[in-house]
């Protein structure tokens, strides 16, 4: 019977994009797992109550953050707004001014990066994506570009995110991706990079590397 129970548990749905481009599909495919995971509660609008309970009933919290995700999914009129940043033109958290940096900082991470170290593109992580805010397709938020912040003041939001280019291995079915997100505008934030695979036709955060937060 305990195995009936944990067959009957729901599951957070997620949101597999369709986009044959590859980077816009890689780019929509992670920031449907973000949400959840990296941008926490906000976009479900009760991130005090969720704080709460992640403190005090780890199991319970799962299950109301998992209903409550489920609830908004494809329902445009319940999303909050997430703003991406399109101006800022090279990414300072990451990569200090040269390659040479990169390429120590490479090697001090060796087990991370072990898929990647030859690719002449690892310095993409250094440069903003152009990926724009009408490329997502999203089902648990809206994308605007961060232009748009001032005329959205009132509205609920999941904060700014910046997205590096991406970086492939060889095969095509890993990634890295440079991601920095703000809880606001000009409020603290965290980054990160974010390793990928492809699987069953969607791309999957396999490890993360916490670079810096603020």
């Amino acid at each position: 019977s305990s195995l009936l129970l944990t067959n009957c548990k729901e599951e957070m749905k997620k949101c597999v994009s369709q986009s044959t481009d590859t980077n816009v599909k890689l780019y929509n495919d992670l920031t449907d797992q973000l949400i959840p995971y990296f941008f926490r509660e906000d976009y479900l609008g009760k991130k005090k109550y969720f704080d709460s309970l992640r403190v005090h009933n780890e199991d319970l919290y799962i299950e109301e953050k998992t209903k409550a995700h489920n609830e908004i999914f494809n329902h445009p009129e319940k999303f909050c707004n997430l703003y991406i940043d399109s101006t800022k033109s090279k990414n300072t958290d990451f990569a200090a001014d040269s390659i040479e940096d990169n390429i120590k900082y490479i090697e001090r991470k060796k087990d991370f990066f072990k898929d990647f170290s030859n690719s002449p593109d690892i310095k993409n992580l250094s440069t903003r994506s152009t990926i724009k805010a009408n490329q997502f397709n999203l089902c648990t938020a809206k994308v605007l570009d961060l232009a748009e912040y001032d005329k959205h003041t009132n509205e609920c939001e999941i904060g700014v995110v910046y997205f590096s280019e991406i970086v492939f291995d060889p095969s095509k079915k890993r990634a890295l991706v440079f991601v920095d997100h703000h809880i606001k505008k000009d409020y603290y934030g965290r980054n990160a990079i974010f390793k990928l695979r492809l699987h069953d036709n969607y791309w999957e955060i396999e490890d993360a590397m916490l670079v810096s937060t603020s």
